[in-house]
């Protein structure tokens, strides 16, 4: 059965989790009684303590639906090991699907963050979904959650610059001025059949990014910037990235990259735009390799603004 839901990405939504609790599927409703046990990870496993770095910091919620009915509260523990309050009705397998963060299960829209500078924010816009798994009685379900928005970092280098640039969040964004282009929001359906990643409808709410920045550089950079963004296609000729370079008081820019063909942002992918600032503008390419969530899509171009 395909179900639409809504989740909001504050800390009260989060909190309050819409699914059934335990009274409805107790030990002494059940006839067996044993509660489903869950382990949890995330596709493209790392060291850093949160999903949008592919691990569990604990205390994640999730709501687990069982056979394509009822939803049910689930908690995970910095190890990936999830407790909630399922319990075995019978013998039968029985399948089941997550999803994290969820706060209600009838509805439809995500919406990622304008302003994602801060830690919260930019993690605030990750949303998990596993594939439907089948499960039997008494086993310990293993799920594996995908990213189901795009992740876009970009690598900022200087050529021919003083030696320091601003390298605060305030000096990039994605989407610009008049030009926001960014849509923030959209309708996710959960993923059906033996896929892991949902489908999308685009929303209508347009607006720019402020991305937040990475407290590593990639190498030979002078800062790294990371986005989520909304699955969606963005249109040729769209200005995309926006850089103001500064030194004490004086400033170098404002300098803009403008896309070279119509880019789709895919559910799961990571897209990095290496960018090299210039005196005489951008030099941009989108990088293909070392992606831990899926590979995106490549190529490169240049705008020459003077300053």
């Amino acid at each position: 059965m395909k179900r639409h839901f809504l989740v909001y990405t504050t800390l009260a939504s989060v909190l309050g989790l819409a699914a059934c609790t335990q009274e409805e599927s107790s030990p002494s409703g059940g006839v067996e009684g044993a509660p489903l046990t869950l382990t949890a990870s995330i596709e493209g496993g790392a060291d850093t303590r949160a999903t949008v770095d592919n691990t569990w910091s604990g205390g994640e919620t999730m709501a687990l639906q069982v056979n394509g009915r009822d939803w049910y509260n689930y908690t995970a523990d910095a190890s990936g090991n999830f407790t909630g309050n399922y319990y075995w009705q019978n013998k039968n397998p029985i399948t089941v699907q997550g999803i994290c963060p969820a706060t209600a299960v009838e509805s439809t829209t995500w919406s990622v963050k304008n302003d994602q500078s801060s830690d919260a924010d930019y993690q605030s816009g990750d949303l998990l979904a596993s594939e439907l798994t089948n499960v039997n009685y008494v086993s310990t379900a293993h799920l594996t959650f995908r990213h189901q928005t795009a992740k876009v970092v970009v690598n900022v280098s200087r050529e021919g610059l003083p030696d320091a640039i601003g390298a605060t969040a305030q000096d990039i964004s994605l989407g610009i001025g008049e030009d926001e282009n960014i849509l923030m929001d959209g309708t996710f359906t959960l993923p059906t059949g033996g896929s892991g990643y949902g489908t999308w409808t685009p929303g209508t709410t347009e607006g720019s990014i402020t991305p937040h920045l990475s407290g590593t550089a990639a190498d030979g950079c002078v800062a790294t910037y990371e986005a989520l963004v909304i699955p969606q296609t963005i249109r040729s000729g769209a200005w995309l990235l926006t850089f103001n370079a500064t030194k004490d008081d004086t400033g170098y820019g404002p300098f803009y990259y403008m896309l070279q063909k119509d880019t789709e942002w895919k559910a799961g992918y990571k897209y990095t735009y290496n960018v090299t600032i210039t005196l005489y503008g951008l030099q941009v390419s989108v990088d293909t390799g070392s992606m831990t969530w899926e590979e995106g899509t490549g190529g490169e171009g240049s705008v020459d603004l003077p300053i």
